[in-house]
Formats: structure tokens, sequence, C-alpha cells
């Protein structure tokens, strides 16, 4: 993710509805994992800070992520979390050794081999502790934001079962989420095109009005109870269709195989680092601003 990406995130995701709400998504889940014990957490991909930060008041937070100028806004914003620049997989596999859950909040769409980095982690957790993982759904509503973000791919849920189906990892989990205003973005897509998402895009991103925001926050965070309460139950996942999916795995015993992408596992359709890619992202943006502007 491009560095203006980071700093715009670092400057709305405290008001932004979409962050808001997956901070008190997050908080409610991490929560139930914890059942009342202070956790080592590990951020992998922290960005700003604006996930796990949060998380500092009740338990130990590590972050990792490859942008030094996100590294440094998260490291000014959370002093109590230790944020470093990293996505070496030994850097990652080593932090995950000791921590008792690792989040892996819209992280995988960023990895070329998504099969390579959760096997690594994986690999390195010790048996009992949790991964939470969340990712974009939908390939058909791919827009103008996933190439600004450098995205290579969303998920089905099939796909990113897939990701961890032959690792030792116990699915408590498996959801769509964002549900409830599923038929909001398609509509809004479907009027405003794919080159313009309704919510802006990349360094764009800006928060709506108050009353929109408030409402698409309110919105979003009533998925938070069924969530916990599936997770809780080990219940059917509570919507069946989101803009996103979250996972909540727990890591088995026994050695666990460190594997690249398997060759029935069809190319991703997109390349965020061929400059044909870039240079869309990059008219995407412009795009925007002259919508915002004009």
């Amino acid at each position: 993710m491009r560095d203006e990406v980071q700093e715009n995130n670092a400057r709305v995701e405290d008001r932004h509805w979409w962050f808001t709400a997956r901070r008190r998504i997050l908080g409610d889940l991490v929560a139930e994992i914890a059942a009342g014990r202070r956790l080592r957490i590990l951020d992998v991909g922290c960005g700003t800070g604006g996930t796990s930060g949060g998380l500092t008041a009740e338990h130990e937070v590590t972050g990792l992520d490859p942008s030094a100028v996100a590294v440094r806004l998260a490291s000014d914003r959370f002093p109590s979390a230790r944020y470093a620049q990293s996505m070496e997989l030994s850097a990652i596999r080593a932090a995950a050794a000791g921590c008792d859950l690792v989040l892996l909040m819209d992280v995988l769409e960023h990895v070329e081999d998504d099969f390579l980095m959760l096997s690594t982690i994986v690999a390195g957790m010790e048996p009992g502790a949790h991964l939470l993982v969340t990712v974009p759904a939908h390939p058909e509503l791919w827009s103008a934001h996933d190439d600004a973000s450098q995205h290579w791919r969303r998920y089905t849920r099939d796909r990113l079962v897939r990701v961890w189906r032959d690792l030792p990892l116990e699915a408590r989990l498996v959801s769509p989420c964002n549900a409830m205003l599923a038929p909001l973005v398609r509509a809004m897509r479907a009027v405003r095109g794919q080159n313009r998402p309704w919510h802006g895009t990349g360094e764009a991103l800006e928060v709506p009005n108050a009353p929109m925001n408030a409402f698409l926050r309110w919105t979003f965070e009533r998925e938070a109870a069924p969530l916990v309460r599936a997770l809780r139950e080990r219940g059917a996942a509570p919507f069946r269709d989101g803009i996103s999916l979250i996972a909540v795995l727990r890591r088995g015993a026994g050695e666990s195989i460190v594997m690249c992408k398997p060759a029935d596992v069809p190319r991703d359709e997109h390349d965020p680092d061929s400059r044909t890619a870039r240079d869309s992202a990059r008219a995407a943006l412009d795009g925007t601003r002259a919508s915002v502007t004009g």
C-alpha cells in the first residue's frame, strides 16, 4: 500500500464508519477469544495502527508492516504498542511464535502468495493460539479502490478456506461480514460504476457527512453480536452474504508445513506490481479527485 494511502488512512480511520465499526467488531471477538486473559497479539500488516491500537489497554500488542511511514504513524499514535517495519516471512514467523492471537486484517489480498504467508505464520504459532483473518469478498465487486490499494484478489469463501485447508487449523468461525450494508454497496456500485466506488478510493477515501457516517457505523456495528454468538456457540455463519469475509481459526497440535500456492489454484487475475495496474490505480485516483473537486 502506497505511503499516501497510509497517511490518508491515519487521517480518517478514527472517524470513518468502516474503520470504527470494524474495530468494534474486532474488539468484541477478541474479548470472546481472550475470556478474561491478557493476550499477546501480533498484528501482521498493522498499517497505521488503527486496527490493533485500540486493544493496547487490555492486551500486549506488537505490529509489523513493510511501510516505514505506517510504522512511524502507528508508533506515534499508540506508544504502548510495539510497531516495527518488516514483512519478512522469517520475522513474522518468529513474532508469531510467542503470541496468543495473530491478526491478518485485510492483508492476504495484498500478498501474491497468500498460501506461503499463512502457512509460514501457522508454522510459527503455538497450539491453542488463534488467527483472525478478514479479506474483501466477491471478485465481481472489484473496483478502483482495489486497484489503488494494490490488491491481488477478492475472495470467495471456497478460495479463502482453500488457503488453510491443509494446515492444522480448526475453523471456529467463517462468515461473511459487512453484510447488512451489502445491498447498499451493490446498488451504489451499479449506479456509480467500477471506477467510482461509493466510499472513495485509496488516498481519496473521505469521511461521509456526520448523519450518514453515524448511520453506516451503527449498521455495520450491529454485526458484532451475531458474529460473537456464532463464535461462542460454534454455530453456522450468521450472514449469507457480505462485502467481506471473516474467519477465526485455532492452531491445532502437530507440525505445520510451509507451502506455496498449489498448482490447482487459478492464477490471480490482477497483478498490482504491473505497470498497467499502477497506471490504472493512478488514473482511478485522479478521476476520483476530479469528481470530488469538479
